[in-house]
C-alpha cells in the first residue's frame, strides 16, 4: 500500500481515457491538417498550390450543394408522403363518419315513420274504444227503455256505490 509522503516528490501522471466521443472528430481534424500540410509543403509553386485549392475548394463546394439539394428534395419528398398519408387518413375518417352520421339519420327517419304510425294506430284503437263503448251504452239505455220501469237499473259494474254511474268516456253521460 502506498501511503503518501509531504516530501515525497514524485510526479503523477494521469491519463484519460475517452470513450470514442472525441476520437471521430479529432481524427478528422488532424486528417484536415495533415492535408492542409501536404499541400503547403508540396514540391509545387506557390500559384500552382492556390489554383489547385481554390479548385478543390470549388469542387468541394458543389458537393456540399449537392448532398444538400438531394438533401432537401428527399426531405420534400418525405414531406409530402407524409401529407397525403395524413390526408387520405383524414378523408377515410371523414367517409367514416359521414356514412355513421347517414346511418344514423335513416334511423331517426325510420323511428320517426315508426312512431307516426303507432300513434295514428293508437288514436284509431282509441276512437273504435270510445265509440265502441258509446254504442254499447246506447244499446243498454234502448234495452232498459224496452224493459220497463222495473229493470231500469245498471248492472253492478256500471253503478258506483252512489248510484251514478262510474264507467263511461270523458263528456259522455
Amino acid at each position: 500500500m502506498a501511503r503518501y509522503d509531504e516530501y515525497d516528490e514524485d510526479r503523477v501522471v494521469v491519463i484519460e481515457r475517452e470513450n470514442g466521443t472525441m476520437g471521430i472528430g479529432t481524427f478528422l481534424l488532424g486528417l484536415a491538417i495533415g492535408a492542409g500540410a501536404a499541400l503547403l509543403f508540396a514540391p509545387a509553386s506557390g500559384a500552382e498550390t492556390r489554383q489547385r485549392l481554390q479548385d478543390d475548394a470549388r469542387r468541394a463546394g458543389r458537393k456540399v450543394k449537392d448532398m444538400t439539394d438531394a438533401f432537401g428534395d428527399t426531405m420534400a419528398d418525405s414531406v409530402e408522403k407524409a401529407r397525403d398519408q395524413f390526408d387520405e387518413q383524414v378523408g377515410r375518417a371523414r367517409d367514416a363518419v359521414n356514412a355513421r352520421v347517414q346511418a344514423v339519420g335513416d334511423a331517426v327517419a325510420v323511428g320517426r315513420e315508426a312512431a307516426a304510425q303507432s300513434r295514428a294506430d293508437l288514436e284509431r284503437a282509441v276512437a273504435d274504444s270510445k265509440r265502441a263503448y258509446a254504442d254499447s251504452r246506447r244499446a243498454y239505455r234502448e234495452h232498459s227503455r224496452r224493459q220497463g220501469p222495473d229493470h231500469a237499473s245498471a248492472p253492478d259494474d256500471m253503478v258506483s256505490s252512489s248510484g251514478e254511474e262510474s264507467a263511461g268516456a270523458p263528456g259522455e253521460g
